[in-house]
């Protein structure tokens, strides 16, 4: 390495060209803070700092924003993606280090552009600029010539500002490395740590041009490029490269998997005239932040389940339509607007057709919310508007009168448990698990066989347990998901209280949307918090503790679905796994579409009570994953998966045949 190695920084540029150089810097540093001010001020809801108490969660998720600052958070799940967008992000990151070391040498005493630095980070500004160029050559590529669907947006060209601000820089950047190696007389050096404009230099030397000439093109071009990067700063702030700021932002204020729990309604507020969503007021904090840092890059539409089934939902539409309802809105000057008006931007069965998996913001890399918005709206429809689907509101009355949306007299509510000797708690016994065995656990003979499989392992392991039997209801799950939340409130008050009555330390259930109602919705009420947890995990627990020992061999090739209110609700995915993995002669083989970016049977959301007409039925395209596995078997955790796989299956030919059970039952075959 050269030790003295260095350039002359500001080669042959006159000072008033500094001068312009350091006031329009000055002036468009000024503009961007202005115009990503006006971006907050539209997250904040007008209340800027003040309203950043309201973006502020319990706790920051300090782990998702560095993991967005420095390894772009979510964009990798995608590989072609990753690729050039890898590309453009680390090579910008490169030249921006390159540069400010460049500003640090010139414009302070501290001298450190100049050695083994200056060597190493010209030669990976170089590199950096090709980088970025492949980059750009890779997204132009899949947005303008592929042009898939899922790509749409409300401003189909502003990338094209973008590629060609990035060009332009690196394009300009090169031409003038290349004059100034050239001017300054072909230092050997440079060969080797810019090869790039050495490559250029020995281009220009053929053309033998003057010193006059040399000076000239290089002073024009300098200031061209000083220009453009000058518009480049000042559009930060007023384009789609604002994304840079604001999702690290929106990552941080961002909890894993709270997108799908909903807040309490307040009935008792007497200056209420509507619930729910229906006006761009009474959109949260959190709303407004996900309008704005939405890029549309339709990754939500890609794993939509209802999308995919040919249902007229695409989740990147949900939030388009309200940051165009927005920004038109407030750029007439007024403050508010009616999301279910005269031209109402959602229809009754876009929303309706959402399945609440959370795929979509599980893929978000602006960490959007998308199910939030989707139940709020959903709220208003069913509350204010009355929209509720006719098999909807069925399953809603037998809930309110008989305890169970399949509207079945609450005195059947136990009787799976006929025969059997099961612990069945009262207010004066404390145990160390209350097991809520959910309504399809309670009617449906396939989960009822679940239940009992649970029973037999909970009391085989010395479980202290009990279930509710007949006092048990149904937690409301099903009525939160159709947006009648003045049931749901009744509900869960009821089922809190009578919950309440029993000693116990946590609760535990096989259907995952119990897990979810009880563990996380009802904690937003009074007295409502239960630690809560799924059969698997517990069951995993008893499994690695040697309480329950899988001996017998089962002998069987299967394969697994991840439920998405066990997975990406609330986080498991090993457990499940680990059992299956113990039980002897057990062979697994994933689906191609496994753990978080597993396919949606299609029954949440409520949509286990109704179909829509629009498209397939909703478990035919994870139907046809599971088919490709070829396995005999299927192995689920979920009380509406195992009905609705078994109801569906024969409407896939590779899955026909197939035999489904629960992870319990598996693992019961195993310790008998």
């Amino acid at each position: 390495m050269e030790v003295n190695a260095t350039r002359e920084i500001m080669w042959n540029i006159p000072a008033s060209f500094k001068v312009i150089m350091y006031v329009l810097f000055a002036i468009c540093t000024i503009i961007m803070f202005k115009g990503l001010y006006e971006k907050f001020l539209f997250a904040t809801k007008g209340e800027g700092f003040a309203g950043l108490k309201k973006l502020r969660p319990e706790k920051l998720n300090w782990s998702s924003f560095f993991k967005t600052i420095f390894l772009t958070g979510k964009v990798p799940r995608y590989k072609n993606v990753a690729v050039f967008h890898g590309l453009i992000f680390y090579g910008f990151i490169i030249l921006w280090i390159a540069t400010d070391l460049v500003a640090i040498h010139y414009d302070t005493p501290f001298k450190v552009f100049q050695g083994t630095t200056y060597i190493v980070i010209s030669f990976l500004a170089d590199i950096a600029g090709l980088m970025i160029l492949a980059g750009i050559v890779l997204a132009y590529y899949r947005r303008y010539v592929k042009k898939p669907d899922y790509l749409s947006a409300t401003k189909p060209k502003q990338e094209l500002f973008m590629y060609g601000m990035l060009v332009a820089l690196v394009v300009i950047g090169y031409l003038i490395e290349g004059l100034r190696i050239l001017g300054t007389g072909m230092p050997i050096g440079e060969k080797t740590w810019a090869p790039v404009g050495w490559m250029l230099a020995s281009i220009f030397g053929g053309f033998n041009l003057s010193d006059a000439s040399l000076a000239m093109g290089y002073r024009s071009l300098w200031f061209l490029h000083m220009v453009n990067t000058m518009i480049f700063v000042a559009s930060i702030g007023y384009s789609k490269f604002s994304h840079m700021m604001f999702l690290p932002f929106a990552s941080l204020v961002t909890p894993s998997r709270r997108g799908g729990v909903l807040e309490p309604m307040n009935f008792e507020d007497e200056n209420a005239e509507t619930f729910g969503l229906g006006k761009l007021s009474e959109l949260t904090h959190k709303n407004t932040l996900d309008l704005l840092t939405c890029v549309e890059c339709g990754r939500c539409t890609q794993v939509c389940p209802a999308n995919a089934a040919g249902k007229p939902l695409d989740p990147k539409k949900i939030i388009t339509k309200a940051r165009d309802l927005a920004f038109e809105t407030y750029a007439k000057g007024e403050k508010d607007a009616e999301i279910w008006g005269e031209n109402p931007i959602y229809m009754n069965h876009e929303i309706d057709a959402c399945t609440t998996c959370g795929a979509c913001m599980e893929e978000c890399p602006a960490n959007i919310e998308h199910v939030n918005i989707i139940m709020e709206a959903k709220r208003y429809n069913t509350l204010t508007l009355g929209a509720i689907q006719p098999a909807a509101a069925d399953a809603a009355n037998k809930i309110r009168v008989n305890g169970n949306p399949w509207g079945i007299t609450q005195d059947d509510r136990f009787k799976w448990a006929d025969g059997l000797d099961v612990p069945v708690i009262t207010p004066e016994k404390k145990v160390d698990y209350l097991y809520y065995v959910g309504c399809a656990g309670s009617y449906d003979a396939a989960n009822q066989k679940v239940v009992k499989d649970t029973v037999m392992l909970l009391k085989k392991a010395g479980v202290d347990f009990a279930v509710m039997g007949k006092t048990e209801k149904c937690n409301g799950d099903p009525i939160r998901r159709f947006g009648d939340e003045y049931t749901f409130f009744e509900v869960a008050i009821e089922n809190i209280a009578n919950m309440n009555q029993y000693k116990f330390d946590k609760v535990v259930t096989h259907c995952p949307h119990c897990l979810h109602t009880i563990g996380k919705e009802y904690a937003k009420f009074d007295d409502g918090d239960f630690e809560t947890l799924h059969h698997t995990e517990l069951l995993g627990e008893l499994v690695r503790n040697g309480k329950l020992k899988p001996t017998k061999p089962v002998n069987q090739e299967l394969t697994y679905h991840d439920p998405c209110y066990l997975g990406r609700h609330h986080g498991e995915y090993d457990a499940p796994r680990e059992i299956l993995k113990a039980i002897p002669g057990v062979t697994l083989t994933e689906i191609d579409k496994n753990r978080d970016k597993a396919l949606c049977c299609g029954m949440g959301g409520g949509n286990m009570w109704y179909e829509l007409p629009e498209g397939e039925h909703l478990a035919v395209n994870r139907l046809k994953q599971i088919g490709e596995t070829k396995a005999p078997k299927l192995a689920t955790s979920c009380s509406f998966c195992l009905i609705n796989f078994n109801s569906s299956k024969g409407q896939v030919d590779a899955t026909e045949e197939i035999a489904i059970d629960d992870i319990a039952s598996i693992l019961a075959e195993s310790v008998n």
